[in-house]
C-alpha cells in the first residue's frame, strides 16, 4: 500500500489548501510535518517551497516567518543565509519597519538559529507589550523608530528609555505571564503582601523566573526590583529560609556564593543519589551533597554500604583539600567529626590544621556560623590546646577570637593572657574591640583601667591599618559614635580621666571634621565642665601651625601618588574582574573590592586635606627653653631611669631615633614644660610621674634623618 505522501488525493488536499485565502499556515505546516516524518523529506521540501512562494506573493510576512523558522534546517540546503533575509524582506516590502527588523537580525552574519532568535524578539516589540531587561527590570514598549532603529520602553525605574534594536536583541525578552516581575506589574499590592506573608513563595517565583542563583544574587534581584526594602532583607531571608527548609524541591547550600536550587522533583536520596555521590570528584560538591544529606535526618540507621560511600567520599575530598584549601579542609574535618566517622582520625585532621596555623587561615574565610564549630572541634582535643589558642589571639580574625573567648573566658589563664596583651604599648585591635563589646560581663583581675583601654582604641583609630585590623578600626569608630555607649563610658570615668579623654580626642585627626565636632559636642553635653578644656585647647590649636618635617611631607606625597597611580587603578581593575563573574552582588570578590574602593576614596580625601593643611619644615630657629616641636627632652622617671624623646611634626615618627609626633599622648603631656618641672606621662597602667631633666636642640643624626628622602615603601 502506498504511503500517504504519494497518494494523489493527499497532495490534492494540500494544493486545495494552498489555493484558499487567507492561507491557513498552521494547517499547511502540519501537513508538511506529517509528510516529512514518513519519507526522506523530498516531498515536504517541494510543498515548503510552494508554500513559501505563495506567502511571498501574498506579502504574508508573519506566515512566511513561521514557515521559514520551522523549516530552516531543510531550507538551508537550498538557500544561502542571506537568502532567508531576501525572502523575508520581499514579503515585507511595503513595511519599512519590518524590513529594518529583518536587517537587524543579521542573516548571513551570525548563525541561522541566532538570526531567528533575534527576529523573534524584535517582532514581539509592539507598543503595549511587556518586556524584561536584565538591568532595568520590567517595562512597557512605547514605540519603535525605524529611522533611528531604536525602541523606546517605559521601565518602572526609567521611563522613556531608548534602546537600539541591536541592543534589544541581546538584553530583552518578552515578559512571560507567570514571571515574577509580570506578576508584580499586574498586581503590585498582592505581591507586596506575598513578600510580607509568604517570603518562601517569593523566593520560589524568583528561582522559576531567573533560574537557580546564590543568595547574594537573589538579594540583588529582590531588593533592586522593589520586592524587599534593603533594611528588611535580613528578616525577609530568615523567614524565607525557615519556610523553605523542609521543602524537598528547594536546596539551600551552606555557602552564600553557591546557588539555591529549585528542583523539578524531590530528591529522595536513594540508590541513584548514592551512585552519583560515589563518582563525584569535586571536593566542594562532595561536601555540599553530604551536608544536604545530613540535613534530611536519614543518617541514623543508614545501611553500612551507603555509610561507607559517605566516609569514602569525605576521605577523598579531604585528601584533595589538604595543603591547598584550609577553609574547605576545616569544613570537611568538622563534617567527619560531626557524622562520627572514624576515618580520617580526628587527631590527624586537627594536627594538619594546627600545622602552620592553618586553622587561622581557615577561620579568616569561614562563615561566622562555621567558626564556632571549628573552635569546638579544636577544643575537643583537650585542655592542652587552650594555651596554644590563647597565644594566637593577636593573629585571630574577630569572629574566631569571639568564639574562642566565649569558650575560655572564665579560665584564669585566659584572663592572664588577655590582660597581658592589653597592658602592652600596642594591643591587638581585635582584642580591644572584643573587650569593649564584652566589658560589662568581664570580671578579670589585672584588667587595665578603662582610660587605658580608651587610649588603645584611639590609637587604633588613628593608625594606618588594612584587612581585619581596618575592619576593627571602623568598628571602634562606630562605637565612639554611639551616644549610649559614650554615656556609659563617662559614668565610669572620674573628672581628670574625662578631661584627658576629651583633650585626647580633640587633638586627634582620626575623625572627619563633622564627626569630630559631633563627638566633642556629645562629650560636652555629658559633662559641661569640659568646656574650659575646650577653650584652652582651641586657643593653643589656633596659635599652633600644623607642620611636619620635609621628609614626612615627601613620604605623604609619595603615599598620595601611589594611591592615585597604583592602588585606585588596581582596585578598578579588581572590580571589573569581579563584575565579570556575574551580577554586582553575586560574589564575595566584588563586595570586597567595592568596600576597599570606598576606603581608598576616603583615604584620598584625607590625604588631600592633610597635604593642604600641614606645612613642611626643618625645625630650624626653634627656641629650646621649653618642650615643643623641634626639641629634644630628657625625662627622669621615679625609678631613676632617663628617657630621651625628640618631638617633631604630626607625621614624624622613628622609634630607633626616639622621634615622636607632636600629636602623641607623650608630646601633648610634655608640651610647654621646662627643665625641673614634674609631669604626668602616659604609662601602661594610666599615668606615671617624671621630671623634665633637660630640653635642647635635636642631634645631627636627627637633622640628617629630617633632610634625607623617605624610604621606599
Amino acid at each position: 500500500m502506498e504511503s500517504v505522501f504519494t497518494d494523489a488525493e493527499a497532495e490534492a488536499q494540500f494544493l486545495e489548501q494552498v489555493e484558499k485565502r487567507p492561507l491557513s499556515v498552521a494547517t499547511l505546516l502540519q501537513q508538511i510535518q506529517a509528510v516529512a516524518a514518513l519519507d526522506n523529506g523530498n516531498k515536504a521540501d517541494e510543498w515548503t517551497t510552494l508554500l513559501v512562494q505563495e506567502l511571498v506573493d501574498d506579502a504574508d510576512f508573519n506566515g512566511l516567518f513561521a514557515v521559514l523558522k520551522e523549516r530552516a534546517q531543510r531550507l538551508a540546503a537550498s538557500l544561502t543565509l542571506t537568502g532567508f533575509r531576501d525572502i523575508l524582506k520581499k514579503a515585507a516590502a511595503k513595511d519599512r519597519l519590518t524590513g529594518v527588523l529583518v536587517d537587524t537580525a543579521a542573516f548571513g552574519e551570525v548563525p541561522l538559529e541566532e538570526s531567528f532568535r533575534r527576529l523573534d524578539i524584535l517582532l514581539a516589540l509592539v507598543p503595549g507589550v511587556l518586556v524584561i531587561d536584565a538591568n532595568w527590570g520590567i517595562g512597557t514598549v512605547r514605540r519603535l523608530d525605524d529611522f533611528y532603529k531604536r525602541v523606546t520602553i517605559d521601565f518602572d525605574g526609567k521611563p522613556g528609555h531608548a534602546m537600539s534594536f541591536a541592543a534589544a536583541c541581546d538584553s530583552l525578552i518578552r515578559a512571560p505571564r507567570d514571571h515574577l516581575l509580570t506578576l508584580r506589574h499586574d498586581d503590585p499590592e498582592g505581591m507586596r503582601k506575598m513578600a510580607q506573608d509568604n517570603p518562601g513563595e517569593i523566593v520560589r517565583l524568583a528561582l522559576r523566573s531567573f533560574s537557580n542563583m546564590p543568595v547574594t544574587r537573589l538579594e540583588d534581584v529582590l531588593v533592586k526590583n522593589g520586592f524587599v526594602p534593603a533594611p528588611q532583607w535580613k528578616a525577609f531571608w530568615e523567614g524565607a529560609r525557615k519556610a523553605l527548609r523542609n521543602d524537598p524541591l528547594v536546596s539551600i547550600p551552606s555557602k552564600r556564593t553557591e546557588p539555591i536550587e529549585l528542583r523539578i522533583q524531590a530528591e529522595t536520596h536513594g540508590d541513584a543519589w548514592f551512585r552519583h555521590l560515589a563518582t563525584t570528584k569535586d571536593p566542594v560538591k562532595i561536601l555540599n551533597l553530604i551536608v544536604e544529606f545530613e540535613q534530611t535526618g536519614k543518617l541514623e540507621g543508614l545501611e553500612d554500604t551507603k555509610r561507607g560511600i559517605l566516609e569514602d567520599r569525605l576521605t577523598f575530598a579531604i585528601t584533595g583539600a589538604r595543603n591547598t584549601d584550609a577553609p574547605l579542609y576545616a569544613r570537611l574535618a568538622m563534617t567527619v567529626s560531626r557524622l562520627g566517622f572514624p576515618t580520617p582520625p580526628a587527631d590527624e585532621l586537627r594536627a594538619h590544621l594546627w600545622e602552620h596555623d592553618r586553622y587561622i587561615k581557615a577561620a579568616e574565610s569561614l562563615h561566622i556560623r562555621d567558626t564556632e564549630g571549628l573552635v569546638a572541634f579544636l577544643l575537643a582535643e583537650g585542655s592542652a590546646v587552650n594555651a596554644r589558642l590563647l597565644d594566637a589571639i593577636p593573629q585571630m580574625p574577630y569572629s574566631f577570637l569571639d568564639d574562642v573567648l566565649a569558650a575560655l573566658k572564665d579560665l584564669p589563664e585566659t584572663a592572664s593572657a588577655c590582660c597581658a596583651l592589653l597592658s602592652q604599648a600596642k594591643a591587638p585591635p581585635t582584642l580591644v574591640n572584643w573587650v569593649f563589646r564584652s566589658r560589662q560581663s568581664l570580671a578579670w583581675e589585672g584588667m587595665p583601667s578603662l582610660i587605658v583601654l580608651l587610649g588603645h582604641a584611639i590609637e587604633i583609630i588613628e593608625s594606618k591599618l588594612s584587612g581585619e585590623s581596618l575592619r576593627m578600626q571602623n568598628s571602634l569608630k562606630q562605637l565612639f559614635g554611639q551616644p549610649k555607649w559614650m554615656e556609659t563610658v563617662f559614668e565610669a570615668l572620674d573628672l581628670p580621666q574625662r578631661q584627658f579623654l576629651f583633650e585626647r580626642i580633640q587633638a586627634s585627626a582620626a575623625w572627619d571634621p563633622a564627626t569630630h565636632r559631633s563627638l566633642l559636642a556629645r562629650m560636652l553635653k555629658l559633662d559641661p565642665s569640659l568646656a574650659e578644656r575646650k577653650k584652652v585647647v582651641q586657643q593653643q590649636a589656633h596659635a599652633a601651625v600644623r607642620q611636619s618635617s620635609w621628609r614626612a611631607v615627601a613620604e605623604k606625597q609619595t603615599q598620595y601618588k601611589r594611591l592615585i597611580e597604583v592602588e585606585l587603578p588596581k582596585n578598578s581593575n579588581d572590580i571589573a574582574v569581579a563584575r565579570s563573574y556575574g551580577d554586582l552582588r553575586e560574589n564575595f570578590e566584588y563586595q570586597a573590592a567595592k568596600d576597599f574602593q570606598r576606603q581608598l576614596l576616603q583615604r584620598q580625601s584625607e590625604l588631600q586635606a592633610e597635604l593642604k593643611q600641614v606645612k613642611g619644615t626643618d625645625f630650624s630657629n626653634v627656641p629650646h627653653d621649653k618642650v615643643g616641636p623641634g626639641t629634644t627632652v630628657a625625662l627622669r622617671l621615679a625609678d631613676g631611669t632617663v628617657r630621651t624623646y625628640t618631638i617633631l611634626g604630626e607625621w614624624d615618627h622613628n622609634e630607633a631615633l626616639g622621634i615622636i609626633s607632636c600629636q602623641t599622648r607623650m608630646a601633648i603631656a610634655l608640651d610647654g614644660k621646662r627643665p625641673g618641672e614634674t609631669v604626668a606621662i602616659p604609662a601602661a597602667d594610666g599615668e606615671a610621674a617624671a621630671t623634665v631633666e633637660a630640653v635642647g636642640p635635636f642631634s645631627d643624626a636627627i637633622r640628617q634623618w629630617i633632610n634625607s628622602p623617605p624610604e621606599e615603601a
